[in-house]
């Protein structure tokens, strides 16, 4: 039966990808590299791997941590030992069983799991030991989960996949990727065709959408044909910030820091470029609503006698403008010199971030769902390749963190969370920014496409299942 269902998946997958129906395509920057959630790391990438592949768990349109491959799991008390059951009859497209050889097999590839021990329980139960207590554990396990040897034996743009989407087809025009077509035997999608069709450059995915090759795409500025909606939508899985050096004797008076945040009019500077960050565990429910987050106050000015300033940023246009104004306020309420200095977006980690060359640095960071932030914001990560740009140093801080990481417990999580975020808050080594907005931009012959918790690019796919195309005559 099961060699019958997967003659019958491949005949469907060959004429589904070549037969005129309902398609959606989208028009995606650059050229794809690869599908393995193990090396995937280009974000148009990224969101092609979430279609093709399945993990124990997944998030769900609120952002909440769902089961997903997995029917059940244990941990022990001590918080160091998850016992993992794979659901039963759980296929790959080449139509083999799902197993715990494949979960052990992916342990071993992705980085994010490579310092843990898994050991076969059964065919379908993989048991996972970590070195260390870690309560955000299972996010982890989110990662799409790949057969054996799928490094080994896998075409990277056409591998053997879990997803209800699955790669069908391959369209190249000399040594270029032109479109590659994904299809979904489920019934449960209106839209059982995805195609992703590649250009070099924002003006061809225009043109394109012009002419009605595609009907969906993702932009950095705002710019539409007619019969397109912008589902504009924030990434939350990346926050603007404004970091002080606080290794920097200008920089190491809490006191000047405070003043410097008191005067920028974040709301205003903010506006059109995303939602507001919420300090450092931002609009999750681990945030603690009784901070102030916003701590402008239009009447204060104070002449900071010879303090200057240089805001080093990425030569990125909308970002080089933020910096400007708040050098503008700088110079205007503390009466300071402030310089702007752009730097080339492919030099600003290697120049600016590795040797920590910056007085004030105006940075994007990715973070993770769970609201852990120990590489962020530890003391232990001041150098580098730690993330910790500013050499924030506090050990209530580090002390919170700490525990938060250990606690599986949530209500007890949130205390130590919550104690982070007020030490943050208080000694601000950063001014939190914006959590930016993407333009997504679908035709109007699209519907179904709704609002839901946005944390990555990828996220727009969550509620695929909803859209439909509206037929016309």
């Amino acid at each position: 039966m099961a060699i019958l269902t997967t003659i019958y998946l491949y005949i469907y997958t060959f004429f589904a990808a070549l037969l005129p129906g309902v398609s959606y395509n989208e028009g995606m920057l650059g050229q794809p590299q690869t599908f393995l959630p193990s090396h995937v790391v280009q974000q148009t990438d990224k969101a092609v791997s979430s279609l093709l592949y399945r993990g124990l768990f997944k998030y769900d349109i609120y952002g909440a941590t769902v089961p997903d491959l997995a029917e059940t799991w244990q941990v022990s008390d001590d918080g160091l030992v998850y016992t993992i059951k794979l659901k039963a009859n759980q296929l790959w497209t080449n139509g083999k069983e799902i197993n715990a050889d494949d979960l052990i097999y992916t342990s071993f590839k992705v980085t994010d799991l490579s310092g843990v021990a898994t050991d076969k329980v059964d065919d379908l139960t993989v048991r996972y030991t970590l070195p260390n207590k870690y309560s955000p554990f299972l996010s982890l396990l989110t990662v799409g989960i790949m057969p054996q040897n799928s490094e080994e034996n896998n075409d990277p743009l056409h591998p053997v996949t879990s997803g209800d989407f699955r790669v069908a087809r391959i369209e190249k025009s000399g040594k270029y990727i032109r479109q590659i077509t994904l299809v979904s035997p489920n019934n449960k999608y209106d839209i059982q065709k995805i195609s992703f069709r590649y250009y070099t450059n924002e003006d061809e995915i225009l043109t394109a959408a012009k002419l009605g090759e595609i009907n969906g795409y993702l932009l950095s500025e705002k710019k539409a044909p007619d019969n397109f909606y912008n589902y504009e939508f924030p990434v939350q899985g990346i926050y603007y910030a404004l970091f002080f050096n606080i290794r920097n004797e200008k920089l190491s008076d809490v006191a000047v820091r405070q003043k410097l945040e008191k005067v920028i009019p974040l709301e205003s500077f903010t506006a059109g470029q995303g939602i507001r960050v919420q300090g450092p565990v931002s609009r999750s429910v681990f945030t603690d609503l009784e901070l102030e987050f916003d701590r402008y106050d239009p009447l204060f000015s104070e002449d900071l006698g010879d303090l200057s300033l240089t805001i080093r940023v990425p030569d990125i246009e909308n970002h080089v403008i933020m910096a400007k104004q708040i050098a503008s306020v700088w110079r205007e309420k503390l009466d300071i010199e402030v310089k702007v200095e752009p730097i080339a977006t492919n030099d600003i980690v290697s120049r600016i971030i590795e040797p920590r060359d910056f007085e004030v640095l105006l940075f994007g960071q990715e973070v993770g769902r769970d609201p852990d932030r120990y590489v962020l914001w530890h003391s232990a990560q001041k150098n580098p390749p730690g993330l910790n740009f500013s050499g924030f140093d506090q050990v209530r801080a580090d002390r919170a963190l700490e525990e938060g990481r250990n606690e599986l417990d949530n209500e007890k999580r949130i205390v130590h969370y919550n104690e982070f975020q007020k030490v943050i808050v208080d000694q601000v080594p950063a001014v939190f920014l914006y959590h930016p907005f993407t333009n997504f931009y679908v035709s109007k012959y699209i519907e179904g496409v709704g609002e839901k918790y946005t944390f990555t690019y990828a996220d727009r796919f969550l509620d695929f299942e909803n859209w439909k195309y509206v037929r016309t005559n």
